[in-house]
């Protein structure tokens, strides 16, 4: 790991989005770190937020595959998100470390995107296991209860659309190998912010880009409620380009 990062240095690419600056790009072919492009099968992206640093894993025109947060800047220390991606694009593993240690939930997910097993970890310890094809699926469409009110977008779903279909750089596509149906994954937080905007289902570098950026630039929302006090909640988004 030492010697990678200090090859990230050599190579220094500097572009801010929102709260994010991608710091280091580094191509790796057949004979290992190059710096010829064409050369190139893979390359390594690590992107600087204000609590941490995240480092993305990708084949040149295929989707991520994998995600690694780190609590420093010479990405020793695990700390935040974890992900794993199949090579269909799909998650195939999610959770967080904590200091180095697996921590809270981690889901595993089959090729399609379904989930398959929830780990619980506490500090590197794994406290509980659950196959999720052995729990009663409930099929019914959850009704919200007095003084539950979802999170929303200015008027609602509309808005939201509209939103979505007037920001979105149509001139991504072009870019793309192929284009694709890209997944991005949320929280509306309490204060009606987009937060922890990462991919459930990845394409390539720049459509992903582009969906997240999308996402984390978007006006405030209105926060859910639940028992009467505002609260996180969780959404996904599938966002596709057509080349």
């Amino acid at each position: 790991m030492k010697k990678l990062v200090l090859l990230f240095l050599s190579f220094v690419v500097c572009i801010c989005c929102m709260a994010q600056e991608i710091v280091n790009v580094v191509y790796v072919g057949d004979e290992g770190i190059t710096t010829k492009i064409k050369k190139a099968h893979s390359f390594i992206i690590v992107k600087k937020y204000p609590d941490c640093f995240k480092r993305l894993d990708y084949k040149i025109g295929a989707p991520l595959q994998k995600l690694r947060s780190f609590s420093d800047s010479t990405l020793t220390v695990l700390q935040g998100i974890f992900i794993e991606y199949w090579p269909t694009g799909y998650a195939a593993t999610t959770g967080y470390y904590s200091n180095n240690l697996k921590d809270k939930d981690w889901y595993s997910y089959n090729e399609k995107g379904k989930q398959l097993l929830l780990e619980k970890y506490e500090k590197g310890v794994l406290i509980s296991s659950l196959n999720l094809d052995t729990v009663k699926k409930d099929t019914a469409k959850y009704v919200l209860k007095p003084g539950e009110i979802e999170a929303k977008f200015k008027n609602g779903d509309s808005d939201w659309s509209k939103y979505l279909t007037r920001n979105l750089d149509g001139n991504v596509a072009a870019k793309s190998v192929k284009g694709g149906e890209v997944i991005v994954q949320f929280v509306v937080n309490k204060d009606g912010k987009c937060v922890d905007v990462n991919l459930h289902k990845s394409v390539e570098f720049v459509l992903d880009e582009e969906a997240i950026r999308i996402i984390e630039k978007s006006p405030l929302w209105e926060p859910a409620v639940q028992d009467g006090r505002k609260v996180n909640a969780y959404r996904r988004q599938p966002i596709s380009f057509i080349k």
